[in-house]
């Protein structure tokens, strides 16, 4: 093999000037090798020309030719490290956290369907025949008073319940002073309540899907003793908190359980009703 000699810059004054060192990167692409002859370098190391080459040249020459041959390497390398370090932190994809959701959501619209199963076939037959009623009467102040008057013609002992409650404070926020109305009906000693709008007192701005899976179960139409009125109301309400906190928002006083039961726990008056009018106030009161 041909000497290959080497020439060396000089000065001005003609006394030779020492070469500039090189870095190994430089001189792994000062050999001459190609491509083809990269392929083969490991098969061509044997004892005898195993000195001509350096280890760590070897691993970079073999570094640049996978490179240069698969130049999506880098980015298919990056996928698989941010994969390994979604899988490892539990933070991959969100299937698995709609999954859990969807889930929960699911145990808890089974809870609130059977909250609001009636407790016996009279308060069935009642809410059946209560909510066709309401279905043929047009919306305006005079709804609950004709709804009443149906309820009596059919035998019902029904009664419009105005309820009032005074200014007070409950925990750490204020309840106004106020007053509603809703209808009860005494079947065999049994207060039955009956409320003709019930499921848009418990409609949130911003929802999470679980809760508006849970609004949208409500009845329009409520039909039930006092006791499981109450059940319903503690258990909604608990899942509007979660819910705001959830989406990060503050819980409105008036969204409470304490402050929502107020409308229908409260002392009330009951008017004696007959058909066709009222006549007679105040027939009842209790807390």
């Amino acid at each position: 093999m041909p000497f290959r000699s080497k020439v060396q810059p000089i000065n001005i004054n003609g006394v030779a000037t020492r070469q500039a060192p090189r870095s190994r990167l430089k001189r792994l692409f000062e050999r001459p090798f190609s491509l083809k002859n990269l392929a083969g370098v490991d098969s061509s190391l044997t004892r005898s020309n195993s000195e001509e080459f350096e280890p760590s040249s070897v691993c970079l020459r073999r570094m640049v030719q996978n490179y240069i041959e698969d130049p999506d390497n880098e980015t298919k390398s990056q996928c698989i490290v941010r994969n390994h370090f979604n899988c490892f932190s539990g933070s991959g994809t969100d299937s698995s956290d709609e999954d859990e959701e969807s889930s929960s959501s699911s145990r808890v619209l089974r809870s609130v369907k059977s909250l609001l199963l009636c407790a016996n076939v009279s308060e069935t037959v009642l809410e059946t025949k209560a909510s066709e009623i309401v279905k043929r009467e047009v919306e305006d102040k005079s709804r609950l008073k004709n709804v009443a008057d149906e309820l009596v013609a059919l035998g019902y002992d029904a009664a419009i319940c105005k309820s009032r409650w005074e200014k007070s404070k409950l925990k750490s926020y204020r309840v106004p002073a106020g007053d509603y109305e809703y209808l009860d009906v005494n079947i065999g000693g049994e207060r039955v309540l009956i409320d003709i709008d019930f499921q848009s007192k418990f409609k949130i701005a911003k929802p999470t899907k679980t809760y508006e899976s849970i609004s949208k179960t409500l009845p329009n139409i409520f039909v039930g003793q006092v006791e499981r009125l109450k059940k319903v109301v503690v258990f909604v309400s608990k899942a509007a908190k979660k819910s705001f906190k959830k989406k990060g928002l503050f819980m409105p006083p008036w969204r409470r359980a304490e402050y929502v039961l107020t409308k229908w726990v409260s002392q009330y008056d009951r008017a004696k009703q007959t058909q066709g009018e009222t006549s007679g106030e105040a027939g009842a009161a209790e807390n």
